[in-house]
């Protein structure tokens, strides 16, 4: 992807090696600076920072919109009329960045020592790290949930699944998942909103609880040989925690 921004007299043009990419993966590319003016320019300062935004803030003017993640600063040399200056650059993501949905996305903004302010911008395609996908797979294809949606919430991945239409899940409304890879733990919060019955004189009242269990995967746990994601784990934990709601009446 390639963006230019014109601060005169100079323009500013950053490109990426690619279009998309999973949490953990690093941004690379290149950041070139031109003097398009007639004059002598002395040593300068650019900068490309990574940020987050929600689209909404954005939308609506708001001045703190922008949510700083990490900063690259560049030294550049004395420019010459017509001349221009090339630098490569690698920034990279947090395994447990947001990703993009709906509501925001990262952003990489460039340009000079304000570019926070006054700068180009380009919007990124950021996917569900690889053993974060993996784990939901093995919801949908091993235990036949339906994924309804996900997205970003507070410093984790949210996904909202739904159970198949079976007794074994009839306490169960939904699941809400959360999950992250952070300092290499796989972390999974559990979410269950279960349909609890209580007898009230002659009749069943029907009311909805949260049931909550966290879980804590190790790279012993969840990669096998080689580095592959360990399906084995992942199933053995998902039906364990689909053992605190699975097959039972709740009073």
């Amino acid at each position: 992807m390639r963006s230019v921004f014109f601060q005169r007299p100079l323009e500013y043009q950053i490109a990426t090696t690619r279009e998309e990419w999973n949490q953990g993966d690093s941004l690379s590319g290149t950041m070139r600076v031109r003097n398009s003016g007639a004059g002598f320019l002395p040593v300068q300062s650019a900068q490309i920072l990574l940020v987050y935004a929600l689209k909404k803030e954005l939308k609506d003017g708001q001045a703190d919109a922008w949510q700083m993640l990490e900063t690259l600063n560049f030294n550049l040399p004395e420019l010459a009329a017509g001349t221009q200056h090339t630098a490569e650059w690698t920034l990279p993501l947090p395994s447990d960045c947001p990703i993009t949905d709906k509501s925001g996305t990262l952003f990489l903004l460039f340009g000079g020592t304000e570019a926070l302010e006054n700068g180009g911008c380009i919007d990124l395609q950021v996917r569900l790290h690889p053993l974060l996908q993996s784990f939901l797979q093995t919801f949908t294809t091993q235990f036949k949930f339906l994924e309804k949606h996900r997205k970003h919430v507070k410093g984790w991945t949210e996904a909202k699944l739904h159970p198949p239409d079976s007794q074994e899940y009839s306490s169960l409304d939904h699941l809400l998942c959360h999950l992250r890879v952070r300092e290499e733990q796989l972390e999974v919060r559990h979410f269950f909103k279960v349909k609890v019955f209580s007898r009230e004189e002659d009749f069943v009242k029907i009311r909805r609880k949260t049931r909550e269990l966290e879980q804590s995967l190790t790279p012993e746990d969840y990669l096998q040989p080689g580095g592959f994601p360990n399906r084995n784990c992942f199933r053995e934990r998902i039906d364990e925690a689909l053992g605190t709601v699975r097959a039972s009446v709740l009073f």
